[in-house]
């Protein structure tokens, strides 16, 4: 059994923040607890408030979740395994945010997973805590919020604001955009381009736009009211075989055994693994 609640972020933090989370889950003694986590072009900052969980992917065993630290965009899915009851809060952060609060370039985080204390030191540490001896999400909200605002102060005013706009407003309309017409918005050439969304995005534009493709697909098969052809179609797939292939590469599953299987959860952080 799964608890799952999100809070929106104050104005300030709009352009960094898209929202923040908490999942509670019960696992039955049974069988554990296995999600899988698919790519995404988004970053996380996760505190495991309660509970460890087990990590690994196709390239094997991870080792074991940090009390807190930042889960960078990725390519690649994993699978979190819990034994026991777990408690997360996280911080679900636009692609920019580590460039724009911290000075880190987004390629830097890409498919990695970094600890608070390793990333922000003595206030890294002071940070988790604060956050695990909270007595409710609206504290931690209040925390986190204090922390990252507390950044904002201390950075000049964001750099290429429209830029940021723009690839802000990709990730919220999930759009796949041809890359030429953006090329041309901002009157760069395409080798500045692609330095830039690299630097903001983490990836380049078209593996940016690769996981925005799956993630659109993923919507649709789960949907389960449409052909595999149809969805590879309007997906902008060159045809079903390719759709098939990149979507089992993501994720570890066939797209016909995900519309089978997939149930509706409130967000895909509180799925429990079909496969698990």
């Amino acid at each position: 059994m799964t608890n799952f609640r999100i809070q929106r972020p104050c104005k300030e933090l709009a352009d960094y923040v898209r929202f923040f989370w908490n999942l509670e889950a019960k696992v039955e003694s049974v069988a554990p607890f296995v999600h899988r986590a698919l790519p995404d072009n988004c970053l996380e900052l996760i505190f495991y408030c309660r509970g460890q969980l087990a990590i690994s992917s196709e390239d094997g065993a991870e080792g074991f979740t940090f009390s807190s630290g930042v889960f960078g965009q990725a390519q690649k899915y994993r699978l979190f395994t819990a034994e026991q009851d777990f408690t997360l809060f996280g911080v679900y952060l636009y692609p920019v945010s580590f460039n724009a609060l911290f000075g880190l370039p987004a390629s830097e985080l890409t498919n990695q997973k970094i600890d608070s204390q390793t990333l922000w030191g003595g206030e890294g540490k002071v940070l988790e805590e604060k956050v695990m001896l909270a007595g409710d999400d609206t504290a931690r909200v209040k925390i986190v919020t204090n922390f990252l605002l507390d950044r904002i102060k201390r950075k000049s005013a964001m750099r290429d604001l429209g830029f940021v706009k723009r690839l802000n407003g990709i990730v919220e309309s999930n759009v796949v955009t041809s890359i030429p017409s953006l090329v041309n918005d901002f009157n760069l050439s395409r080798r500045q381009f692609e330095r830039k969304f690299k630097e903001y995005s983490g990836f380049s534009p078209k593996e940016f736009f690769k996981i925005v493709r799956f993630k659109n697909a993923m919507r649709e098969s789960a949907r389960g009211d449409k052909s595999l052809a149809q969805i590879a179609i309007e997906c902008g797939y060159y045809d079903q075989s390719h759709f098939t292939l990149e979507f089992k590469k993501y994720s570890g599953y066939s797209p016909r055994e995900y519309s089978l299987n997939n149930l509706e959860a409130p967000d895909p952080r509180a799925t429990r693994d079909f496969k698990g």
